[in-house]
């Protein structure tokens, strides 16, 4: 069995690409932070994937942390590295980039954060389509020579990955399914996700709203304002909570942390079987604050709606993170919709 390493600077990311690599007898395990990798590697996963936290961060922050982690990991103990970035090339990306292939010196580094899927292409050297104003160029955003090559369509990465092994890979989530596919994956089956559920709403994207509008029409929404939440209400096998506008003159951050301070206690008290997460970092929040760490990533529910399970004092947990602007109206509803299996009393 190949072994697989993806290295992605937020939660988000790692979770939606190394969910590619999810199958059937594979074991793919998340280190959210770098502090956990050692936990995580002592589990001999063969898919290893790790959210460096450096989107938001610094080049120098980013640097440090890519060096820190090459002093954690022994590349040579993996078939394919994949550096997750942005497909729109956010972040630090040339910096991270930069260490790694310093780190394995005798890989080219190809550069496809392409998402054909979504009408996002590389042609003449440059990210172009759906969601970009202007072609961004790619190489200047490196200290060295990288291949970015033609991508107009996922046939086109699946020749790509064929042809081009072993690489440094540098790419987004449709980079990360073809590798899979070359590897002869298996998708495993569509999970269920066992009542009661939470979804947790910490996203103000207009995309998530709209989404929260549609949850309305079938079940209540409890507001969190900037964060704080009184009272629970809902059926008892679905509960949602939404963080809104509160006018205490908290900064987002502050709201935001309030909010996962919030929802982490609700677990506590009722013990959910399935959290949903909507919201960038909303899911990595409450984890934080929840003090849960281990994730192991077992499938999709849909695409870009990544399934993980959780350790926790009350059994698993079955976790589904959702970015804020992704999505169609009926995101959030069909996944309260979605198969019933209900495994514990109700959420109260």
């Amino acid at each position: 069995m190949s072994r697989v390493l993806l290295i992605a600077d937020d939660l988000t990311g790692a979770l939606d690409s190394g969910v590619a690599f999810a199958a059937p007898e594979t074991r793919v395990l998340v280190a959210r932070s770098l502090g956990e990798v050692r936990a995580v590697l002592a589990e001999a996963p063969d898919v290893l994937v790790v959210s460096s936290g450096t989107r938001d961060g610094t080049a120098s922050a980013a640097t440090a942390a890519m060096t820190e982690l090459c002093e954690r990991i022994d590349f040579g103990a993996y078939d394919v590295i994949v550096k997750k970035v942005d497909s729109r090339l956010k972040g630090h990306v040339g910096a991270e980039v930069s260490v790694l292939a310093d780190a394995l010196a005798d890989l080219p580094i190809v550069v496809a954060p392409a998402i054909p899927s979504m009408g996002r292409i590389q042609r003449d050297g440059a990210i172009r389509g759906h969601g970009i104003e202007r072609p961004i160029a790619v190489a200047p955003l490196f200290d060295r020579a990288v291949q970015c090559p033609e991508l107009a369509t996922e046939a086109d990465l699946d020749r790509l990955v064929a042809e081009c092994r072993p690489s440094l890979w540098v790419g987004a989530r449709s980079l990360a399914f073809a590798l899979a596919r070359d590897l002869r994956t298996i998708p495993p089956s569509r999970p269920s996700l066992p009542r009661p559920i939470l979804v947790a709403i910490g996203s103000r994207d207009p995309v998530t709203q709209a989404q929260v509008d549609v949850l309305r029409r079938s079940w209540n929404v409890l507001a969190a304002p900037d964060g704080d939440l009184a009272e629970i209400a809902g059926d008892g096998a679905v509960v949602i909570v939404q963080m809104t506008e509160g006018g205490t003159g908290r900064s987002p951050a502050e709201a935001a942390s309030a909010f996962s301070t919030a929802i982490a206690a609700l677990m506590r008290d009722h013990a959910p079987a399935t959290l949903i997460a909507s919201g960038g970092e909303t899911a990595n929040a409450i984890l934080d604050a929840s003090g849960l760490h281990r994730l192991s990533l077992i499938a999709e529910i849909a695409p870009g709606l990544p399934v993980s399970d959780v350790r926790t004092d009350w059994g698993e947990l079955r976790l589904v993170t959702k970015s804020g602007g992704f999505g169609g109206p009926d995101a959030l509803a069909d996944l309260v919709h979605s198969d019933v299996q209900t495994s514990k009393g109700p959420v109260r």
